[in-house]
């Protein structure tokens, strides 16, 4: 019994994984399109970089343009390596061990930049930053950032989500060309 307990939860993941597989190309151009805002409005971004000394010890080198043009080019490039990984899967247009390598290492890309970037986000939340053009002048209410904490967590799970399913895809593939 508790066997196929374990066999019938796996099933439901596995079916959860392959309902939401369908998403991650839209999840890979969204994150493409705001890399691009980043370079097309990069004082939106510089606006809510935390700058030397907040909280007492953040002193990052570099300029909030160099980090805000960093950011922006890492995630265009790991959006459209999630989208490209996707699409050639889905299409066969690559073989899917390179496929799948492509959007496992994106995902993995996505994840570390949405944790590199959360000092913003706090910075935002800690300070009452706002980006200037994207929304209310002023501080954002303190649910909209609850909110955003929480969709960050949501995300960080499908970016793992996918690079692990495509790193257990490529396992399979692999073995069965072998």
């Amino acid at each position: 019994a508790a066997s196929t307990a374990l066999a019938d939860a796996a099933a439901d993941r596995v079916g959860a994984l392959r309902a939401w597989r369908a998403t991650w190309p839209i999840i890979g151009a969204i994150f493409a399109f705001i890399g691009a805002t980043h370079l097309t409005s990069p004082a939106m971004y510089a606006a809510i970089y935390p700058p030397p000394g907040t909280w007492g010890f953040w002193a990052l080198p570099g300029s909030a343009a160099f980090h805000v043009a960093w950011t922006g080019y890492a995630e265009m490039a790991g959006g459209l390596g999630v989208v490209v990984g996707a699409l050639a899967e889905r299409f066969g247009l690559l073989e899917t061990p390179a496929a799948t390598k492509l959007q496992a290492l994106a995902a993995r890309a996505l994840f570390a930049l949405t944790l590199a970037v959360t000092p913003a986000n706090i910075y935002m939340w800690s300070h009452g930053a706002t980006m200037p053009g994207a929304g209310p002048d002023g501080p954002l209410p303190v649910e909209f950032h609850y909110v955003r904490f929480a969709f960050q967590i949501v995300l960080l799970t499908i970016l793992a989500s996918i690079a692990k399913d495509a790193d257990d895809r490529t396992s399979v593939a692999e073995a069965s060309s072998s």
